[in-house]
């Protein structure tokens, strides 16, 4: 069975990521597709059975129509179909006939389902875990630069052996910085951990998602003006309906760049604190990183630098290059910020994200720097987990405080004590069990 976060992918996702994406499913769908048709073919040609089409059908369709009926109005799916969320309605099915029925009309219904994120309205009210009022901020400027499909153990800065990445290694060892260890994501696919990191949303419900405020509303509440600025290959397409589309419409200025290399952020970056003198700004930066197609992620002075390298390799160099730019930009524009580098998820390096219990899709690197010396690496430590590991469901506390939020002290560890993590087939897993499995 593919994974529902892969076909949620395909639909609720740009151009460039749901072609990614589809490759996998069609590993699946075509060959199972191909197999029923000479299935048929033999039946048809050789057995020679004779196909009654129209009272199977009839009652085909008769059966189903009720099944919807009932759906819709007798189960506890009600709510969910009733708010323009079938997808789960699916479930039946998805057993059934797990190779191809089922995973095009999860596709279909989760096409249709995309609407229940075409919201713009200003949600108003605020998590329970935030106290109220906020703080005056220390803050004028917070970058959050979000890679990705970023394997750590791919970057030098942690222990690899090929110099990946010696830039971010010298910006994040300097004073104010901090290269951390054992970090994770909450989730295997972009579409799942984005939210997790912005807004409110848990493993287990997306009810926060559309009950309380983002961070990117948190922010504007407390007087920052707020940019979401993206690479082409993370373009946010059409009508904005898709899951962090939802939380990237809230920001005052939504902005990408034309290129799908990363490395053209810096002049998007540069444009932007040029032209606005707001006193205070969030900004959330969306890199391309290393997506598949890998060979999309690089360029020739990448392999200059390392011509004996894979292409994954690549991409981080230029994740590298790229963060670097970055800094150079704000490092130019202010002396009081604060910059968090992570990424959405990790990679399954030559095969993907979203597949499996695979660690690799989960494991990350989280780099942080601060001008500001409240803000050091005691400060992110204090969110790491008493399991060792530093979750990216502790993303939005980060970040929460940064912006001048006080979280109440008993949910924050709460949250800590239990580390799990969104599975691509929409379970949720302690994140020790699914390490330990490895």
């Amino acid at each position: 069975m593919i994974s529902e976060g892969v076909l949620d992918s395909i639909i609720e996702t740009n151009s460039h990521e749901a072609i990614s994406m589809a490759k996998q499913a069609s590993i699946i769908i075509v060959p199972a597709f191909i197999a029923d048709f000479f299935i048929l073919l033999i039946l048809k040609k050789i057995v020679r059975i004779k196909f009654k089409l129209f009272i199977p059908i009839t009652i085909y369709m008769l059966i189903l129509f009720y099944l919807i009926y009932c759906l819709v109005n007798y189960t506890a799916l009600r709510p969910d179909i009733k708010r323009g969320f079938y997808k789960a309605s699916d479930g039946i099915i998805r057993k059934c006939y797990p190779a191809v029925l089922a995973n095009l009309a999860y596709i279909l219904t989760s096409y249709a389902s995309t609407d229940i994120y075409s919201d713009t309205h200003e949600i108003e009210k605020f998590n329970q875990a935030v106290i109220l009022p906020p703080n005056q901020p220390d803050n004028d400027l917070i970058v959050f630069i979000m890679g990705e499909s970023s394997l750590v153990s791919r970057y030098s800065a942690y222990g690899y052996h090929q110099q990946t990445t010696p830039f971010m290694t010298n910006i994040f060892s300097q004073n104010g910085g901090c290269i951390i260890p054992n970090s994770h994501s909450a989730a295997a696919l972009t579409r799942d951990s984005i939210p997790m990191t912005l807004s409110f949303n848990v493993p287990e419900s997306n009810d926060n998602l559309f009950d309380n405020k983002s961070i990117i509303e948190m922010a504007k509440f407390n007087h920052y003006k707020t940019y979401w600025l993206a690479s082409a290959g993370q373009r946010i397409q059409g009508t904005f309906n898709t899951k962090y589309g939802f939380i990237a419409r809230k920001s005052d200025v939504i902005n990408f760049s034309e290129d799908l290399l990363d490395i053209h952020l810096s002049q998007l970056l540069e444009d932007t604190l040029q032209k606005d003198n707001s006193p205070r700004k969030f900004i959330f930066v969306h890199l391309r990183g290393s997506h598949q197609p890998y060979t999309k992620g690089y360029d020739e002075v990448d392999k200059l630098a390392l011509p004996d390298v894979e292409a994954y390799d690549l991409t981080i160099h230029h994740t590298n290059r790229t963060i670097k730019a970055l800094y150079d930009v704000i490092n130019k524009y202010s002396n009081n910020y604060t910059v968090i580098y992570t990424s959405d998820h990790g990679e399954i390096v030559n095969v993907g994200h979203g597949i499996g219990d695979n660690i690799d899709q989960f494991l990350i690197p989280f780099m942080f720097i601060s001008t500001n010396q409240r803000y050091n690496c005691q400060f992110i430590e204090s969110f790491r987990g008493p399991n060792g590991y530093l979750s990216g469901l502790m993303n939005k506390y980060i970040l929460s405080n940064l912006l001048g939020y006080e979280i109440d002290p008993a949910i924050l560890d709460k949250e800590k004590n239990n580390d799990r993590i969104f599975m691509p087939n929409s379970s949720v897993m302690p994140f020790l069990e699914v390490l330990n499995k490895h």
